[in-house]
């Protein structure tokens, strides 16, 4: 067991294998958002992008660390994906405020993990319309943490 800085690897860069399967990820999470939404022509930041995964990465190596080998599972890489896109903002839209933009696919990425995991694990979501909306405001205007938003994702699987 390492215990001292030294003994632990720096993080490297991600190679392109993956940078795919967490491109892959999101992809299934934002399937046909600009059609459901309304929004087309989105600009996605290809460094933010690189940003997130390096970060999602790095937390899945903290898991492993500090919670004796643990796995971080979908809900909490959901839930990251959710706060970085928050904090990192990669997407622009020419007429839409990114910050209103960056919640909007923020919250329907949460939406979607959390119905393709509660799907996959034969479970239920508990979504509402009020939800939705408190979400979006938490997410817009709200200073909400990583662990706030596992949680609360955690807490929304029946």
């Amino acid at each position: 067991m390492a215990n001292i800085p030294e003994e632990f690897p720096v993080f490297s860069k991600l190679d392109k294998r993956q940078t795919t399967v967490l491109r892959s990820r999101f992809k299934v999470y934002l399937k046909d958002f600009e059609a459901n939404c309304g929004i087309s022509n989105i600009f996605t930041s290809n460094p933010a992008m690189i940003e997130i995964y390096e970060r999602i990465e790095k937390r899945r190596i903290y898991f492993h660390i500090f919670y004796n080998g643990c796995k971080m599972g979908e809900l909490n890489e959901g839930s990251l994906m959710c706060f970085w896109i928050l904090k990192l903002m990669p997407f622009s839209h020419q007429s839409i405020p990114s910050n209103e933009l960056n919640a909007k696919i923020a919250l329907y990425l949460l939406n979607n993990m959390l119905l393709y995991y509660a799907k996959k694990n034969k479970r239920n979501v508990n979504i509402s319309d009020s939800l939705n909306k408190d979400l979006y405001y938490s997410f817009r205007f709200r200073d909400i943490s990583k662990e706030a938003i596992m949680a609360l994702a955690k807490s929304m699987i029946i």
